[in-house]
């Protein structure tokens, strides 16, 4: 029985025809036990999406205003394209790896999590807003440094504005910072507190009042647990994702995956 952990490594660059684009860099994975090859899949879209699901373990749903609600197949949605308003949701023991086409920005997501992505982003530009619904659940962000483009996470109780930053982020409105800054704001009250390396902010659930304070090493461990899921042995196989832009030009972006098969 085969199952498939997908990696999806792919660079957005203005195309003209005939094009290729520059491969990403991307974090070290492990060795690649051998490659096959597999025909392309061509995955059309009217406009660019805003992220694409890029691994996976069943079940997650979407729930997306022009394609409705669908079950995620691992052989059927790899490289799933997610547009402005759309909704992922994780099951019991499924989890997701979303990664932001306009800089490489990557959200991991736990099993019995539900979030909404929202935002735009620019056909022609690496700048984009973008925000997290977090409506259930928690996520692990590893945030690129985007220029002036913004990147929020919004819970019914706190919203966290970063620029290049790894931090996590539950539906409860406790966050917690590996790298970088990040800022913590109460919904309600306004009140803001920035959060360093190793430090957590809890907004309470009227959403008027944010503690924060110091994490030790194995409390940061700890919050980071969980995700390992998402990391295997994988084997190449290339998805093109072919869309639209505002002017009416089809452009590409190329992904290439790596699945890992269990016999």
């Amino acid at each position: 029985m085969k199952s498939l952990f997908i990696i999806l490594l792919f660079s957005f660059i203005n195309l003209a025809p005939d094009t290729l684009p520059e491969g990403f860099k991307t974090n070290s994975s492990p060795t690649i036990p051998q490659t096959v090859a597999v025909p392309d899949r061509i995955i059309e879209a009217q406009v660019r999406p805003l992220a694409i699901v890029r691994r996976f373990k069943p079940e997650v749903d979407i729930l997306s205003k022009d394609r409705g609600a669908y079950l995620l197949d691992l052989r059927e949605n790899i490289g799933e394209p997610l547009f402005n308003g759309d909704t992922l949701a994780t099951g019991q023991s499924g989890y997701a790896l979303v990664i932001f086409t306009s800089d490489n920005s990557v959200a991991k997501v736990k099993p019995e999590s539900m979030l909404i992505i929202r935002g735009e982003s620019l056909a022609n530009s690496r700048l984009s807003n973008r925000r997290i619904d977090l409506e259930q659940g928690e996520i692990r962000l590893e945030i690129e440094p985007v220029g002036s483009g913004s990147f929020d996470v919004q819970t019914s109780r706190s919203l966290a504005s970063v620029k290049g930053t790894v931090f996590g982020n539950n539906a409860d409105g406790f966050i917690w910072v590996e790298e970088g800054q990040v800022n913590v704001t109460a919904l309600n009250s306004g009140q803001t507190v920035s959060l360093f390396e190793k430090m957590y902010a809890e907004v309470d659930e009227g959403g008027s009042s944010v503690e924060s304070g110091t994490l030790t090493d194995d409390e940061l461990q700890n919050f980071g647990e969980g995700y390992e899921d998402l990391e295997e042995d994988l084997i190449e196989r290339t998805v093109i994702v072919r869309f639209r832009d505002a002017n009416g030009q089809v452009r590409e972006i190329p992904l290439t995956i790596f699945e890992k098969s269990d016999q």
